[in-house]
């Protein structure tokens, strides 16, 4: 055991170290669920390396001192238990000290014989080595350019195959109908009297919830001349041409839109609501309407529970304007008027590209509010589509930051490697092969999405992301198990494939293999977290084998016993 922990011990602290702070980088990003995806994987590799060390180690340790050393036969043979002297582990120590002495391992087993003797030599033959330079930049030219090409998703993140059934119908309720009168679309909220959220104690990672408080400003004034100016803002958003193709409208050429102070003015002037044509028609508007602030409480007690006109399910008009109305009893803290999307609708979330045109509109049409708004009720707008069907301004402000924390969370995760491998290795061009190894790795993964037709959306940033922490692995092995041994290159290469070439492939087959039932999943996230999984280990492998130690061959950079910094 002390042998293992010799060979291996500092190797996988620096491998688990490396991979840990890579996905760690993650937390660059102000994205929670790739903040707490990164913290999650780093704490599985982080703990799978202290049970490895100390709960594996342990119970080898107690099964050689307790158990191997007792063999029971076949009760059925008439056999009894017996024991076994010497062990196994006693014959293969004895073989191994032996064969040492001798100079030459003959226990040695066939693929780390394989990886020192035939796997060494062909990195070690100069012929070798530009057939792979020769293939390895060919790969890479052709891979740079595909990943040129990655563009941000120009659709709805899919959770199905697209030949599934389900998700069939919902590309064709989503793509191929253009929208009635009587779908549903996406409110957007044009509100007065609110200021930016307090985001004071928001941690969203240890409470989701949280997302802050509202602050209302003691500016606003809903007087006459403000309740004047809402009304015009409403026929504005009702009638104005500019605004058909961003505005949901209605058979008679009217936008969709949801404005209390339509059924405010009416009731104020005519004294009730039961004459819906009136209200519709708006010959109120004529009349002296407005209401003194001093009589808005008593006002709103009636005008609150009297039932809209407007409501398809007779609604009364504080369940109906809900959102829109800001009266606390007393007050209006603030007052808002919603629209109707023509591009968005509340079940699905549009590509950025898409969402941004509408909200860019949306903001426009709000700033063109501020000048009088704000002279008449002392508030500018906020433009929101804050219900509880939206957030897809939100949706649309995150796949820009999934762009974003991509290639920051890429970056930062190569920058890392590099710090753990100089810091291990003490030579620099070790760490910078190793880094560049895991820079190809990037670029082929990157090269390889753009192949497989992905776009870059949300899955596919968090899998770029922490491409650095699932590459690092085998280079790093290969690195450490070549800087430790002693020799010229030549035998350091060999000597580092010969203890490590097992090592490395095990954790490759067995990485390559966990991720094959991936490729079976319904759910898209699943299937293609498998294939984004198998293709950057076996990029990493190929890379880390053939590409790193090849380098190192061609170079010929003699290390000093002192290990001094930047080894050159």
């Amino acid at each position: 055991m002390s042998y293992v922990y010799r060979r291996t011990g500092s190797a996988m602290a620096i491998t688990s170290a490396t991979t840990c702070f890579a996905f760690l980088s993650t937390l660059s990003s102000p994205l929670i669920g790739m903040r707490g995806f990164g913290i999650f994987t780093a704490l599985v590799i982080f703990i799978d390396y202290v049970l490895v060390m100390t709960l594996f180690c342990t119970a080898v340790v107690i099964y050689h001192n307790k158990l191997e050393n007792r063999s029971c036969c076949s009760c059925f043979s008439g056999g009894c238990c017996k024991t076994v002297n010497p062990t196994p582990t006693m014959i293969a120590l004895e073989n191994s000290t032996s064969n040492r002495g001798e100079g030459e391992d003959n226990t040695e087993d066939k693929i780390s014989k394989f990886f020192r003797t035939k796997v060494s030599s062909f990195i070690l033959s100069p012929n070798a080595r530009l057939i792979l330079a020769v293939i390895f930049l060919s790969w890479l030219i052709v891979a740079s350019i595909f990943s040129t090409k990655l563009e941000p998703t120009n659709a709805s993140d899919q959770f199905l195959p697209e030949d599934h059934p389900l998700q069939k119908s919902f590309t064709i309720l989503g793509e191929e109908f253009n929208f009635a009168e009587s779908d549903p679309a996406l409110e957007m909220f044009f509100t007065w009297g609110l200021g930016d959220v307090n985001r004071k104690g928001v941690n969203q990672l240890m409470i989701p919830d949280f997302a802050g408080s509202p602050v209302f400003l003691d500016t606003f004034n809903f007087d006459e001349e403000c309740q004047l100016e809402m009304v015009q803002t409403c026929d504005d958003l009702l009638f104005n041409k500019k605004y058909i193709p961003y505005i949901k409208q209605t058979v008679d050429g009217q936008g969709t839109v949801k404005c209390f102070m339509e059924e405010f003015g009416a009731y104020s002037a005519i004294g009730n609501l039961e004459n819906c044509d009136s209200v519709r028609k708006g010959a109120w508007k004529q009349t002296n309407w407005t209401v003194p602030l001093d009589d808005l409480p008593s006002f709103m007690e009636k005008f609150l529970n009297e039932t809209s006109c407007f409501s398809d399910t007779r609604s009364t008009i504080l369940s109906y304007y809900g959102a829109e109305l800001g009266w606390d009893g007393n007050r209006f803290k603030y007052a808002g008027i919603s629209v109707e999307s023509s591009v968005l609708d509340p079940y699905s979330n549009a590509p950025e590209l898409v969402a941004r045109k509408e909200y860019d509109m949306m903001i426009k049409i709000s700033e063109g509010f501020d000048v009088t708004m704000e002279e008449k009720c002392g508030s500018k707008a906020i433009m929101t589509d804050l219900s509880d069907t939206g957030g897809k301004f939100v949706f649309m402000n995150n796949q820009l930051i999934y762009v974003r924390s991509s290639i920051i969370s890429g970056f930062l995760g190569l920058g890392i490697a590099f710090v753990v491998l100089i810091i291990s290795t003490r030579l620099l061009h070790i760490a910078l092969l190793a880094t560049l190894s895991i820079s190809c790795v990037l670029v082929s993964v990157l090269g390889i999405i753009v192949m497989l037709g992905w776009q870059l959306g949300s899955v596919e940033a968090i899998l770029i992301s922490i491409v650095a922490g699932f590459s690092v692995d085998y280079v790093v092995h290969l690195a450490h198990s070549y800087e430790r041994t002693h020799g010229e290159t030549d035998a350091r290469i060999t000597k580092a494939f010969g203890e490590m070439g097992i090592s490395v492939m095990n954790g490759m087959v067995t990485s390559v293999g966990a991720s094959l039932p991936l490729f079976f999943c319904q759910l898209q996230f699943f299937k293609k977290f498998g294939t984004f999984l198998c293709i950057t280990i076996a990029f990493s492998w190929l890379f880390a084998n053939f590409a790193f130690m090849g380098i190192l061959a061609q170079l010929n950079v003699p290390i000093s016993k002192k290990k001094k910094m930047f080894g050159f």
